[in-house]
């Protein structure tokens, strides 16, 4: 692959905000997929919050957290297990959710000298909050074997330092429950549409769910509006007519699929990979779907606290997390789009087409620096324009 640009972190003022939230508070793939992923790093760390104060290298076991729910089940089984099997290091999986909830604790934490966890997922905006506040383990990119097989522009680094390795990607799809919906919802412009009045799920802040980029792109057609105040101002005036369908805001991604499945909140915003675990592996009557515009496309980071006493184990889990044997299960199972250069994996287009729908250059790629550098006006509007009217 030609024209690799490894991640690098540039300084902004406002990179220690709190830029990503969560993935889980109620009220044909090639050059461009690569890319696309380095730029998607849609969602960060919830369970995380309720662990801060302990210690996540005791007794030498691995903790490593990861998003809850369905997503964390099936790591456990096709993740952690089989690592623990095979090198013999005991991990203890915790349940994470959001960046604005847990990297502020994380902060504390890591100044008190405290490793609440030994590594865990963060979205890319998490990280370079990191990396502003200290909190990250550094490495020396030669460290790594395995990584050879990920893209660099999955890769990264604040000046010469390693801090972050690509762990997977996800989508944010339509999805509806196919026993209280006479059909899927295929266009993002439903959730504009009153006939859904107080029946839809959504994210909630805006960079949880990025639904500024999703309004942009669908309502006006034009993603770099976002790039001024103006436009930004124009996206969230036009935001305020989602608030009528909204049955349920959410954080924790866990908090939807419940209401999903059962019927009570019987449509919305959800990650894909999720909502495919919820329908094969529960048999939820459940479905996802690509809307028209294309889902919105993430993609997370496996970093390590500064403060971990298990430095060698987490490199280790890495090295493993990024096997193409490894990604290639985790994609086969949760559904996931791996960080792996294409010629490292063995998948199958089909295999393929179940993770990314009709293929990642249809995807909507939110402006996660402008989540970052805007955090502040972003919130203000959303605090006013949407929150106000819940």
């Amino acid at each position: 692959m030609s024209g690799k640009n490894p991640e690098k972190h540039t300084d902004s003022k406002s990179r220690g905000t709190d830029a990503a939230a969560s993935r889980t508070n109620e009220s044909a793939v090639g050059l461009s997929r690569r890319q696309v992923l380095a730029a998607g790093a849609g969602t960060s760390i919830a369970g995380l919050a309720g662990c801060i104060g302990g210690s996540g290298s005791g007794g030498g076991t691995l903790t490593v957290s990861v998003f809850g729910g369905a997503f964390k089940d099936v790591l456990d089984a096709e993740l952690f297990e089989p690592f623990e099997e095979e090198t013999g290091i005991a991990v203890e999986s915790e349940a994470q959710g959001g960046t604005a909830e847990v990297i502020p604790q994380l902060e504390g934490a890591v100044r008190a000298g405290d490793a609440p966890v030994d590594l865990l997922i963060s979205t890319v905006p998490g990280v370079f909050r990191g990396v502003n506040s200290d909190l990250w383990h550094r490495w020396d990119g030669s460290e790594f074997e395995n990584t050879q097989y990920v893209s660099d522009d999955l890769l990264t680094y604040d000046d010469d330092d390693l801090v972050g390795v690509g762990s997977m990607g996800w989508f944010i799809n339509l999805v509806h429950n196919t026993e209280e919906m006479d059909g899927p919802l295929t266009s993002w412009n439903a959730l504009w549409d009153s006939q859904y009045e107080g029946q839809l799920g959504m994210l909630t802040p805006a960079v949880s769910g990025y639904l500024p980029d999703i309004a942009a792109a669908v309502r006006f057609g034009d993603q770099s509006m976002l790039e001024t105040e103006e436009g930004i101002r124009e996206v969230f005036d036009e935001l305020t007519g989602i608030v009528p369908q909204s049955g349920l805001w959410y954080t924790n991604e866990a908090n939807f699929q419940s209401r999903l499945a059962d019927g009570e909140v019987p449509a919305g915003m959800l990650y894909h990979d999720i909502t495919r675990v919820l329908k094969l592996d529960q048999g939820a009557p459940v479905e996802s779907t690509f809307p028209e515009k294309g889902g919105v496309l993430g993609s997370g980071r496996w970093v390590a606290p500064r403060t971990t006493d298990l430095v060698e184990e987490a490199k280790e889990f890495v090295e493993y997390a990024v096997k193409p044997e490894t990604q290639d299960r985790i994609t086969e199972t949760l559904f996931t789009v791996p960080t792996l250069e294409r010629q490292h994996s063995s998948l199958d287009d089909e295999a393929y087409v179940k993770a990314a729908g009709p293929g990642l250059d249809e995807a909507i790629i939110p402006n996660f620096e402008l989540y970052v550098e805007e955090e502040e006006l972003m919130n203000e509007l959303w605090n006013e324009l949407i929150v106000e009217d819940q």
